[in-house]
């Protein structure tokens, strides 16, 4: 997509349960990004909001010919709604954002110039995570398996609060796999990354829509769809069955021509059928879950579907 010279900043906020906050989320980006003198655009991605965030996103929009508002055809998820937006931005730089006013609109302006400077990919982290014990948790857990199993370094400093130029998406332009992580997605560009630390405020309206199942199955996708590690452990436990075997076998050869008896008891047998059993049936479902993956991937379905669009127009 070409960008629009005119358009320094496209703000890209996923929208699901911000009725009661979008409106002030989007004045205070008008504030902060016109007292920096930045031409700027916002795009309200509504993901099937589960309250009224459409009817405001789309009053909001057709008020100010700055502010879009997309109603997805159904719930896609945090990340396949933030990558419409990364795909729809005019701008030069693209910031994405929560809807839930945690993520400070003042900072923005900080981000894109930190952005800016550096070429390469800004996160503004917090200094003090403001998300329930289970969330916070399961946030630390998946940046460690980013940073161990898929190979991005810099995960451990990861947020939804970043900036970045807008050329980097074309490293995934192409990508059309239904599991979708942004984070993952910019690292193929392999730009630089750094930090800025930010204000995070407590969640100002609505609950997080993340349970912990969802926070779970996201860190198995990451697993999964970007990474081979799976296979690797399943093949590491094979091994590590069979060198058991080899041992057990040696323990009873030994037995028998040290004492001239087989090792008895029903438990010993119990055991090590239950263990090598356990072990494949366990890499048969690593298997299972690439081999369901790729016929998923090969049906083609899409990332996302756009049910409606809201823009003002132009004067």
């Amino acid at each position: 997509m070409e960008l629009s010279e005119s358009i320094a900043v496209t703000v890209v906020v996923p929208v699901y349960g911000g009725e009661s906050t979008i409106e002030a989320l989007v004045d205070g980006l008008r504030a902060s990004l016109e007292a920096a003198s930045l031409r700027f655009e916002v795009l309200l991605i509504c993901d099937r909001p589960r309250d009224g965030s459409w009817k405001v996103a789309s009053r909001l929009a057709a008020s100010d010919t700055r502010v879009a508002a997309v109603l997805l055809g159904r719930n896609y998820g945090q990340h396949p709604a933030t990558l419409l937006g990364i795909r729809m931005a005019q701008g030069t730089t693209i910031v994405t954002m929560d809807e839930d006013l945690q993520h400070s609109p003042e900072e923005v302006p900080r981000l894109v110039a930190a952005s800016r400077a550096s070429g390469g990919i800004v996160y503004g982290v917090a200094s003090r995570l403001q998300h329930g014990v289970w969330r916070n948790a399961t946030s630390r857990t998946a940046k460690r398996f980013l940073a161990q199993f898929v190979g991005f370094s810099a995960a451990t400093d990861l947020s939804a609060f970043r900036a970045f130029p807008a050329r980097l998406r074309d490293a995934f332009e192409r990508y059309e796999g239904r599991n979708v992580a942004i984070d993952v997605l910019l690292s193929w560009s392999g730009a630089a990354t750094s930090t800025v630390v930010c204000e995070h405020a407590p969640r100002q309206g609505g609950a997080s829509g993340y349970t912990l199942r969802k926070l779970v199955n996201y860190m198995l996708d990451l697993t999964i769809a970007y990474s081979t590690a799976p296979l690797r452990v399943a093949s590491a436990l094979g091994l590590l069955s069979v060198v058991v075997a080899v041992l057990v076998g040696l323990y009873i050869i030994a037995n028998y021509l040290i004492r001239g008896s087989v090792v008895p008891g029903f438990a010993f047998i119990a055991l090590s059928v239950a263990m090598f059993s356990g072990v494949q049936l366990l890499s048969i479902g690593v298997m299972g879950e690439y081999l369901g993956r790729l016929y998923e991937n090969s049906l083609r379905k899409p990332q996302y579907t756009v049910e409606a669009v809201v823009r003002a127009e132009q004067a």
